[in-house]
């Protein structure tokens, strides 16, 4: 490294090492939350509970907007390439949904403060991705907006979903250490 590295290293250009351990434990958490939430029978196979982005939204909360979407992001590239739907519909509509539920939870709990809870930021963010996918699959993969007369069952079982991930983030953000969570040595 020579000596303009450590420069931009020292004034924080470049994210500490501790900071990328930490992001990345995030994303393998998540990951694994969502390979093992493959593993639980469904009513729609289209539906889930969303559980692994519940590890978005604690690092959402605890660590920032930047963090939340690389560890979303991260989680959904892993996931396509582990249970092989790298780049194929299912991959593009994870993706799709994974990016509008994290900048519109991230945006809502930015503009709200805090007059709107963890969970009710939860449900925002189930409810947009919902949204996000049947668009897309609408857009896409169909091509008939008769697709959109299924959203409505969907959306209202996503409010569900979105409720219990949002309780299970609270719950677990407020009792993990703030050491989990700080960038610095």
């Amino acid at each position: 490294m020579n000596g303009l590295d450590l420069v931009a290293v020292k004034s924080g250009q470049y994210p500490s090492v501790t900071r990328i351990v930490r992001l990345g434990l995030w994303v393998a958490c998540a990951t694994v939350i969502a390979g093992l939430e493959r593993l639980i029978p469904l009513p729609l196979p289209w539906i889930k509970l969303g559980l692994a982005n519940s590890v978005a939204l604690i690092v959402l909360y605890r660590m920032g907007f930047r963090d939340a979407v690389l560890v979303n992001l991260f989680r959904v590239f892993l996931i396509g390439i582990l249970f092989s739907t790298w780049l194929n519909p299912v991959f593009l509509l994870s993706l799709g949904g994974a990016i509008v539920a994290i900048v519109s939870m991230g945006t809502l709990k930015s503009i709200a403060g805090t007059r709107i809870s963890m969970v009710g930021v939860s449900v925002f963010g189930a409810w947009m991705h919902m949204i996000t996918q049947f668009g897309l699959v609408a857009l896409l993969i169909v091509r008939d907006s008769m697709v959109l007369l299924a959203a409505i069952p969907s959306l209202f079982l996503s409010i569900v979903a979105g409720t219990l991930t949002g309780i299970i983030s609270l719950y677990v953000s407020t009792r993990l250490p703030e050491r989990v969570f700080k960038s610095s040595i």
